[in-house]
């Protein structure tokens, strides 16, 4: 028991919450201080966890004091020595001191605590009320966007930016740094890349600048040389009179000419060992004078390979480097950025606050910290250490480091526990760190001056025997397996004793796709068949996508699948109407949402027999009319736009529910209120703020679940480890363990040995590392071994989470070497059996048939409500009101308002009459009455007792009065207060938010654990857990039947013309054909900067303007240069043209990246003018053409604007630019079948159509080829389709009839999905 420096390494299911509660107690019941509690502090990871910790903690000491549980009794008197009697009266004053004494009761997530520190502490901190936000995405959106716009008045920051766009072109990537700039940003905001971010503050971006002229100059040089040497050895290869067949597959002579044609250089290992002799270099069947003369020059192509490898590699690492470094130079702006926008709206990214305690601690001996906090702790426990991060840890050494060498105030000395299992670490992209904990395990490390006493715990408390021995079993053999030695040791290997007699079962499936979800549905029903409970059941996965999976390909009539992170609020139909009325307050002629409005409420029977079918309504209402007699005519003249208009957003929504009768029984309506609801705490509440929050934060609004709802809940592993099931399902993926096109890039130190003012830079992770020296090597092996260790952790967690039974059902299919369903399958085959593995026996559950009697007293009653959020709390009290005064009008009801505004949801309820005959004044107002009923909503810890006046709620003087007492004076009062209320009242009812996904964690309120522990016999207490009913509607199909309307309006659409354009969207999603066609909505994105398609269109434009004065002319050099000396101004002036404003932002980028893209066409075309004596003529730009056909008797036009007609060497070509890139399989003529059902043959269809147009109108002429000229593309912008000249007239003209006819004789427009 007396000990300085404690580490317990506690396996899964070992009771690693009970022991800690344990050590908590006993260190509280020997010390003689009764405030000791005061001085000690236990840390956890979630605020599920604190809560929970809590618990116990109180829970035990009650157990304690009322002699209700022996063996928590036994552990204690054996660890304290302590005598029966001492020990029972010592833990009745130790409870009653913390419950009301509640706020020096430090359990607390370390984040809670950086957070106390940091309000404390932090001078320069300016709102002491800031707001914690846990998602700090939405703010990095912000700082990039404001950095963009800073380059209209920052012409250094915009030069940097458009080198930083043209560069990427120059890689075939994007010019939208957008994405780059948001990727970097959410990768230097984790902390292990504060030492490189400090470096690049401190560095002069005028050196960076030097820097990158200096390497784009040393890229040049190592290109040609690259060039220079495949040249020769391929000369080589040539002058000994081989060909490329002599090569196995000509692999070695394409590889090097595949170097030649790309702008992106690569390694290829199987060619290297190829010429190393570990493979075939050449074939085998090859004449034996050419082996000779191949083993000839073999040293002098492997020894040019090697040195062609190398350049390769310093090139990747060059251009790595070159697309980082605007990053590097916009780092001090984006963070100064940031912390600008912390300030403005009063919050304060729980991203940031590590590094914000780590400055204040660097700044501020510990003693001052202390005095800052108030109080100084001796006894420090923290939980779950393996997912304490390096910043965390290094944070608190210096607290605990300050308490362990010394002595406190009552003499006694400081302590440390720390309780953890490396194999459930699971959070290294969060910082947790692995070696951390095994280091102070193994003594490699340790920051105190005393040796900790080490503890393992190696029983299991949870599961069954069966399930312990299949873990053992099966992570020793997959630590063999990945080849991870450090779980063979004695601290680390999963051997646990187990604790239970009941018997378990454990099965292993491996099955086809095909049955995949039925055998985990079949599973569940087996489970649900044997008496057990939906709630008893968890599905664990890997990745939320995985839980929307089966969600979505689950459908049973027997039980829910629900999953709290999936079930996003904005994919119900009812939020997405409201949302669609909502954002018309801003843009009136949307027509798009003015549909969607429509849709919803003919949907939803709210026009009743007024309209024949869907289509019929939408033409009726979506004429071009005002938005004020838009929403007359859909409301029967009720809805008032302008009033509406003049709302804030949680009345105009009321007002939308109450005038289009939406029913307000609905998970996803309530989480949606609640939503807003916490929006307007701390933002404005106009209904402009609101929409555009939501445009940001949407995907990341989910429904709140009970965890005891009547339903299947799936689950990530991550949110559910430290919980425990009696049945879990695993369902295994085909995911790869190890994918890179995902992973964090690596920092790489002193990267050139030509740019020592250079000591970082960044490079994607790939096995190129490996061939990149010791350092590297040793980097990119430390990253694989990392992802080795989270996957079998993964699993771990996953399958420790299980009481009775684990079930493991993997996808065989694609199976490979590096997925988690291969490993699945390698175990069987260790197992010696094919598909099935089973351990164990299945149980059922046998019925209790002994009634609970239901408990009466003639003491007070008070209810305990749990409910999710404010608006359940809101529909609770509205619901008891109406109980009570339709009973009684006369009952006196208090109801007190920690939060004033949810009056307001209440109201939602059509309760303000209600509300009028209650009593609702501040507490401190309140005359002590004999209340018939007592109300106490958000009753949570934090907010009740409340430490802050509402400014309305009282007197200044008697707000004055209170906020000169001292914290524990003010509690004090309030609880003085609070009982003299509910004392005197005949029904009390306490309402608290049991939501954990806040910052305030879902603690139910002190009071509420006083009246639970101290005084029990004196109250009959009922609690009650609210719950939402929650309905998974499927999704309907989306579709518009055809009627005579529709009939009609394809008829008139044919007669005036179709285009390709028109025929590829109604192949891509009949839905948008009938919604841009036939309704003729077009809507626009509404953004301050250029969309999609607008970019296209002044792409064409300026080409237009460039070329136009040379049709007809055979191209020269003279001409050329011309284009090339007006790109710039005509880029700028159309852009005013089009737009009628100048260019700001990121659209000055775009007319740069414009400007690159036409300049690289250009150059390709100047070439083959120059170099290649090649003749151009330009015949005509933008096109238009025409041509009647008749099809099922149906006059129909086509109809098409040609971007280039010219002629190359004398042959007619027809070209279409396009701004994104082609893909070269898109226009091959092997796939002609697939352009009448493939969207993804767009283009070639487009081609087709255009040659068809011009050889139909020009009988004459031939046209010799067709192709895209992608301005993507740098080395080879034109792409032609082969063999096009084999398609005659005929042939094209069927396609196009054959799609024509299928929009004639379509019966249905159903959405497939794809988008616009």
């Amino acid at each position: 028991m007396n000990y300085s420096f404690k580490i317990i390494n506690s396996s899964a299911g070992s009771g690693k919450t009970f022991k800690l509660a344990i050590e908590f107690i006993s260190k509280l019941l020997v010390t003689e201080d009764d405030n000791h509690f005061k001085s000690m502090l236990a840390l956890t990871f979630t605020n599920k966890a604190s809560a929970e910790m809590k618990d116990r903690i109180l829970s035990y000491l009650w157990n304690l004091k009322e002699q209700r549980n022996e063996r928590i009794k036994e552990i204690i008197l054996k660890k304290t020595s302590l005598d029966e009697s001492y020990v029972i009266k010592r833990s009745a004053k130790i409870l009653e001191k913390i419950l009301y004494n509640y706020s020096n009761f430090n359990v607390m997530t370390i984040d809670s605590f950086t957070n106390n520190i940091i309000s404390s502490v932090d001078e320069s901190n300016n709102n002491e009320d800031s707001l914690v936000e846990l998602e700090s995405d939405m703010y990095i959106d912000m700082a990039i966007d404001e950095l963009i716009s800073e380059i209209d008045d920052n012409e250094e920051l915009k030069k940097l930016l458009i080198e930083f766009a043209k560069f990427k072109i120059t890689i075939n990537k994007s010019w939208d740094i957008t994405f780059d700039l948001k990727d970097f940003s959410v990768f230097i905001d984790k902390e292990s890349n504060e030492d490189q971010v400090e470096y690049f503050k401190k560095m002069d971006n005028n050196l960076l600048t030097k820097l990158r002229k200096q390497i784009l100059e040393f890229k040049i040089k190592k290109k040609h040389k690259i060039i220079s040497l495949i040249d020769q050895t391929l000369n080589m290869v040539y002058e000994n009179g081989l060909n490329d067949s002599d090569f196995r597959g000509g692999f070695f002579p394409k590889y090097l000419k595949s170097q030649l044609n790309e702008d992106k250089f690569i390694i290829n290992e199987s060619v290297e060992k190829s010429l190393l002799g570990n493979s075939n270099l050449y074939n085998k069947n090859l004449e034996k004078m050419k082996i000779e003369k191949i083993e000839t020059i073999r040293k002098n192509l492997t020894d040019n390979y090697f040195e062609i490898k190398q350049l390769v590699l310093e090139i990747y690492k060059i251009n790595s480097t070159l697309n980082y470094l605007p990053s590097f130079s916009v780092i001090s702006k984006l963070e100064e950025k940031i912390q600008k926008i912390q300030d403005e709206n009063g919050i304060r990214l729980i991203s940031k606050f590590n590094k914000q305690l780590n400055l204040l601690i660097k700044e501020n001996d510990t003693p001052y910290i202390y005095e800052k906090l108030g109080s100084r702790f001796a006894n420090f426990f923290i939980d779950e250490f393996q997912d304490t991060s390096e910043l965390q840890w290094n944070n608190l050494i210096p607290l605990i480091s300050n308490s362990i060498h010394s002595e406190s105030h009552d003499g006694s000395k400081g302590s440390l526990l720390i309780v953890g299992d490396p194999k459930q670490s699971i959070y290294r992209w969060r910082g947790g760190k692995f070696n951390q904990f095994i280091n102070l395990i193994y003594g490699q490390t340790n920051p105190f001056h005393l040796l900790p006493i080490i503890e393992k715990i190696d029983s299991n408390y949870r599961s069954s025997r069966e399930i312990i021995n299949f873990n053992s079993d099966f992570f020793t053999y997959l630590s063999n397996h990945l080849e991870v030695d450090i779980y063979n040791s004695d601290e680390l290997n999963f051997k646990q004793k187990s604790n239970k007699k009941e018997v378990g079962h454990v099965s292993i499936l491996s099955c086809e796709s095909e049955i995949f979800y039925s055998k985990i549905e079949n599973e569940i029903l087996d489970i649900l068949d044997r008496g057990y409970e939906p709630n008893e059941i968890a599905i664990l996965v890997r990745f939320n996508k995985h839980a929307k999976d089966l969600i979505e390909n689950i459908n049973s009539s027997k039980f829910n699948l629900i999953s709290g992170e999936v079930l996003q609020i904005k994919s119900s139909k009812k939020i997405q109407f409201l949302i669609s009325v909502l954002k018309l307050t801003n843009v009136k002629n949307n027509y798009l949402e003015r549909k969607r409005v429509i849709d919803f409420l003919f949907n939803h029977n709210h026009f009743g027999n007024n309209y024949e079918n869907l289509n019929k309504c939408f033409h009726i209402n979506l004429s071009r009319t005002d938005i004020v007699d838009f929403f007359r005519n859909i409301s029967n003249q009720k809805f008032d736009y302008k009033y509406f208009s003049s709302l804030n957003i949680l009345n105009a929504v009321k007002y939308c529910i109450e005038n289009f009768n939406i029913n307000f029984n609905d998970s996803y309506l309530y989480a949606f209120i609640d939503n807003i609801f916490d929006f307007i705490e701390s933002n404005d509440d106009s209904i402009g703020s609101y929409v555009e929050y939501w445009e940001k934060k949407s995907d990341s609004i989910h429904i709140d679940i009970t965890e005891n709802r009547d339903s299947v809940v799936i689950s990530t592993i991550h949110k559910a480890k430290g919980l425990e099931f009696p049945f879990v399902i695993v369902p295994i993926y085909n995911d790869k363990i190890n994918d890179n096109r995902n992973a964090d890039p690596i920092w790489l130190y002193e990267p050139f040995k030509t740019f020592n003012a250079l000591k970082w830079t960044l490079l994607p992770k790939s096995r190129n590392l490996i061939h990149m020296g010791v350092n590297a090597k040793e980097i990119y092996e430390s990253s694989e071994l990392n992802i080795k260790l989270d996957t079998i952790n993964l699993l771990y967690v996953a399958f420790s989470r299980a009481e009775s039974e684990l079930s493991i059902i993997s996808k065989k299919d694609k199976l490979n070497n590096n997925s988690l369903s291969s490993i699945i399958n390698d175990f069987l085959e260790y197992k010696s059996v094919a598909k099935e593995y089973k351990i164990g026996q299945k149980t059922t559950r046998k019925i209790n048939q002994n009634k609970i009697e239901s408990s009466s007293s003639e003491n007070k009653r008070i209810n305990i409500i749990s409910a999710l959020k404010n608006l359940s709390q809101a529909e609770y009290i509205s619901s008891l009101l109406s109980k009570v005064f339709a009973k009684n009008k006369s009952s006196k009801v208090y109801i007190f308002f920690p939060n004033p505004d949810l009056i307001q949801l209440i109201k939602l309820f059509n309760n303000e009459l209600n509300i009028e005959l209650c009593t609702s004044t501040h507490i401190f107002n309140t005359k002590i009455l004999d209340y018939d009923y007592v109300l106490f909503p958000n009753m949570n810890e934090g907010l009740f007792p409340f430490i802050k006046l509402n400014d309305s709620a009282i007197s200044d003087s008697e707000k004055k009065k209170f906020e000169s007492l001292s914290q524990h004076e003010q509690e004090k009062k309030i609880s003085d207060i609070f009982y003299a209320i509910i004392d005197r009242a005949k029904e009390v009812h306490l309402i608290y938010d049991s939501s954990i996904n806040s910052f305030r964690s879902g603690e139910e309120s002190r009071f509420i654990k006083q009246i639970k522990m101290l005084n029990p016999g004196l109250t009959f207490i009922n609690r009650k857990v609210i719950q939402q009913n929650l309905i998974i509607s499927e999704d309907e199909e989306v579709k518009i039947i055809k009627d005579d309307l529709i009939s009609k309006k394809i008829e008139s659409i044919l007669i005036e013309g179709v285009s390709a354009s028109s025929l590829s969207l109604f192949i891509k999603n009949p839905y948008l054909f009938y919604e841009k066609k036939i309704l003729g909505i077009d809507n626009k994105d509404e953004s301050k900067y250029l969309n999609y398609m607008d970019q296209g269109t002044l792409i064409h434009r300026v080409i237009e303007k460039l070329y136009k004065p040379f049709i007809g002319k055979n191209l020269d050099v003279t001409n050329i240069n011309f284009m090339k000396n007006q790109l710039h101004n005509e880029s700028h002036n159309t852009f005013i043209e089009l737009y009628s404003k100048e260019p700001i932002g990121k659209n000055l980028i775009f007319i740069e990246a414009i400007k690159e893209y036409i300049e690289n066409t250009l150059n390709f075309e100047l070439d083959q003018i120059k170099n290649q004596n090649s003749r151009i003529k330009i015949i005509s730009l933008e096109k238009k053409l025409e041509f009647n056909l008749k099809i099922k008797n149906q006059n129909v036009k086509l109809k098409g604007i040609i971007d280039r007609i010219d002629t190359f060497n004398d042959k007619v070509r027809i070209i279409d630019y396009k701004s994104g890139n082609v893909n070269l399989g898109v226009l091959d003529i092997k796939n002609i079948d697939k352009v009448k059902i493939d969207h993804k043959y767009s283009y070639l269809l487009q081609l087709l159509f255009y040659k068809y147009l011009y050889e139909i109108n020009n009988t004459k002429i031939q046209i010799e080829e067709i192709g895209i000229c992608s301005l993507k593309k740098r080395n080879l912008p034109f792409q032609f389709v082969n063999n096009q000249s084999n398609l005659s007239l005929e042939e094209i003209q069927v396609i196009i009839s054959d799609i024509i006819v299928d929009i004639i004789q379509t019966k249905e427009f159903i959405d497939s999905g794809n988008p616009l």
